[in-house]
């Protein structure tokens, strides 16, 4: 690709077109835009739907330089060529889909039903009329046709765009500490292209950012391309301003022999201002968000009730509209906002990273219990073809060495079965839904709760209680606690990591080795990191490698905060000599991001109230609603008995009498439930960017909402 421009350039030219922009040369060639002119030559070469496109190249200079950005490896005609594939697939989806339900709806007797909406009489109106099943169906189905083919076409077409932007966010959020992570190697005396190429392989810590660097490398070892050239082509590529205005930057030094480490430092300090500004920015927009959620997800939902239940009074038939609020619409419209929180909070996430160091060769689960089994038993294994000689004694010796560690494995997993509930809280839904199961067949099968829907009416509270409360709670309770606990142990190491990096730095300084500083470290030091210090030092003594040490802590504390932070000391103490300054710029990054943490935390936090009163509000709604509107027209209903004359009994409207309370008051309930799950949750996720983290705040207003109505 950085080998053609000028090429490209020459056949624009003598075209005898405008000049060509930037982007246009460096994408694809063009071709003339004329109709029966070079479509012909095009199509001998390519089939008719690529050669369509290819000769009109410049309806399509947006979708290539997506294209381009989004790192798709492809031209804009294949991608073309195969969105209209999509597309005609999906139509013909929509066809069949379009028949089906117009189909269903003649079953159920709804088209026949249907009138004439307009005041108009004719003979059109006559023919429609005549065959209405015929029109509606074909209506149906073309409208079904046209939203699949276009939305399908639609969607691939501006995908790459999306694709582009979130990695332009990731690119934006991580440069400052990958200019911090190039400054660390530079301050060692590494080159500039090294700076890259290890940058370009911590693409797990590092991201989108490790890709671009990926792209300066591949330029200059595989295109054989000069540096500023390899940086000019990716700068004109990359869908990030910060980075095209650092590459930029980069450039000018380059070109002046300015000192790489004195900018590397400078721009590091600049990119972490912008990264506080964009931090700022980030939580106006969850604020906006939250507030968002009370209007959309309480006041909305409680102004249609009241509406709903008001008209029920009228004489309406309002039922299937709650029935579909509260089991359709509140629970769909509650994902999708977790779905929003989660792509808007994507460039911010740190990614959990697993180096891989210090993975055992040692099975587990059940395949180490049945090997350790398989050991135990004698004369079954295999043994070395000739124990006298060299290689046959090594591998003796090494079958029980594997055997010693496989029966150790085994005794530590089965002395602390939690532990890998406490690494992996989810694994606890092995255990908890089967138990959830458990209680619900057992409440079945005991009569305490019957499934059935009269149940559910007469008694709302005890039914729902039993048959939804109960197992969620039992699955919820567990994961919640697990999971609470490693955050716990997650922001231990979060909060004294950064003054621990400081303190070694210190120690250093004053010539205390690095290891021996961390032996010193862990006698001072509490709680787990005074051990993971003391693992780290001995990792040292044995194995002298620095970098691999240093990603076996980042895999044992599995806190990925704290990834960045090992790589970046691993590769700049071994690019390094001066472990003190690698130290002092490691503990400045990992404080800038944990303090950025921090603020997210402190500024959310009120609206986790706000997110909590809002429930509280609706709860209260619906509470007054069943107590003072529903109860009293139950009771006079059930006052009003149909054999009594109309002048000894209550007189009662039509409406009011037909008014299905006991199905209202179930549905009360169960959307009490629904916002006490789904305001907990989005609560967690608006302050710890983590659903499970709301799992507490859902359990707390399940068992109030639940409570709430079984003391009405």
């Amino acid at each position: 690709m950085s080998g053609e421009p000028a090429e490209r350039d020459t056949d624009r030219h003598s075209a005898g077109d405008t000049e060509p922009s930037e982007y246009e040369l460096r994408q694809f060639p063009y071709v003339q835009e004329r109709r029966g002119v070079g479509e012909r030559e095009l199509r001998e070469q390519y089939d008719w739907m690529r050669a369509y496109y290819k000769a009109r190249p410049q309806r399509y200079v947006d979708l290539q330089e997506w294209l381009n950005q989004a790192r798709y490896g492809q031209s804009y005609d294949v991608y073309l060529k195969r969105s209209a594939l999509l597309a005609v697939g999906a139509t013909i989806a929509g066809v069949v889909i379009g028949i089906v339900f117009s189909w269903l709806l003649v079953s159920a007797g709804l088209i026949e039903g249907l009138s004439n909406p307009l005041d108009y009489d004719g003979e059109i109106v006559y023919l429609i009329a005549e065959n209405e099943v015929l029109v509606a169906g074909g209506v149906l189905t073309i409208a079904s046709a046209v939203i699949f083919g276009l939305g399908t076409w639609y969607l691939r077409y501006h995908y790459p765009r999306f694709v582009v932007s979130s990695r332009r966010r990731n690119i934006d959020v991580t440069l400052p500490h990958a200019i911090v992570f190039m400054y660390a190697l530079s301050r060692g005396g590494m080159d500039l292209m090294e700076v890259f190429d290890i940058l370009a392989d911590n693409e797990g810590t590092y991201g989108e950012i490790a890709n671009e660097a990926e792209m300066i490398v591949r330029e200059v070892e595989f295109f054989g391309n000069d540096v500023n050239t390899a940086l000019r082509n990716v700068r004109n590529l990359t869908p990030s301003d910060n980075f095209e205005q650092f590459l930029d930057d980069l450039i000018g030094v380059l070109d002046s022999g300015g000192d790489l480490t004195t900018f590397f430092e400078t721009e590091a300090e600049d990119y972490l201002e912008e990264a506080r500004d964009e931090q700022h920015s980030f939580l106006e927009t969850l604020a906006v968000l939250s507030e968002f959620f009370i209007v959309l997800f309480v006041a909305a939902p409680l102004f249609i009730i009241v509406i709903l239940v008001v008209m029920s009074l009228l004489g309406g038939n309002t039922l299937a509209q709650l029935v579909l609020l509260v089991y359709a619409v509140l629970p769909l419209s509650m994902l999708g906002f977790l779905v929003l929180l989660d792509t808007v909070s994507e460039p911010y996430k740190q990614p959990a990273v697993h180096f891989g160091e210090n993975d055992s060769d040692i099975e587990s689960g059940f395949t180490l219990v049945a090997t350790v089994l398989w050991d135990l038993l004698p004369g079954l294994q295999p043994r070395p073809a000739s124990a006298t000689t060299i290689d046959g004694s090594l591998e003796a010796q090494q079958g029980q060495y594997l055997k010693h560690r496989r029966r150790k494995a085994l005794i530590e997993a089965v002395s602390d079965p939690l532990a890998a509930f406490r690494e992996r809280p989810v694994y606890s839904l092995v255990i908890t839904v089967p138990l959830a199961l458990l209680a619900l067949g057992a409440a079945v099968g005991l009569g305490v709760a019957t499934p059935t829907q009269e149940a559910m009416l007469e008694r709302p509270v005890p039914t729902t209680t039993w048959l939804v409360v109960a197992p969620l709670l039992v699955v919820m309770i567990p994961l919640s606690m697990f999971h609470e606990r490693k955050r716990r142990r997650e922001r231990q190491f979060s909060d004294k990591f950064p003054d621990t990096l400081s303190v070694l730095a210190s120690a250093n300084k004053m010539g205390v080795q690095f290891d021996d500083a961390l032996g010193l470290l862990s006698r001072w030091s509490t709680g787990p990191l005074a051990r993971q210090m003391k693992l780290l030092q001995n990792d040292l003594r044995w194995n002298f490698d620095t970098r691999a040490a240093m990603r076996n802590l980042a895999d044992r504390v599995a806190v990925p905060q704290l990834a960045r932070t090992m790589t970046l000391i691993g590769e700049g103490i071994r690019s390094s000599s001066d472990v003190a300054a690698v130290l002092t710029i490691a503990a400045r990054d990992t404080k800038e991001r944990f303090k950025l943490d921090r603020e997210r935390r402190q500024e959310l936090t009120p609206y986790i109230a706000v997110v909590v009163i809002g429930f509280l509000v609706f709860l209260l709604v619906v509470v007054l609603l069943d107590s003072a509107y529903l109860t009293p027209i139950a009771e006079a209903q059930a006052a009003a008995d149909p054999a009594t004359p109309v002048e000894d009994g209550p007189r009662l409207p039509v409406s009011l009498a037909n008014t299905p309370v006991a199905a209202y008051q179930a549905l009360f309930l169960h959307a009490a439930i629904l916002q006490a799950l789904g305001s907990g949750v989005i609560a967690g996720k608006l302050a710890d960017d983590d659903a499970f983290s709301g799992l507490k705040y859902s359990i707390v207003l399940l068992l109030i909402a639940v409570a709430a109505f079984a003391l009405v």
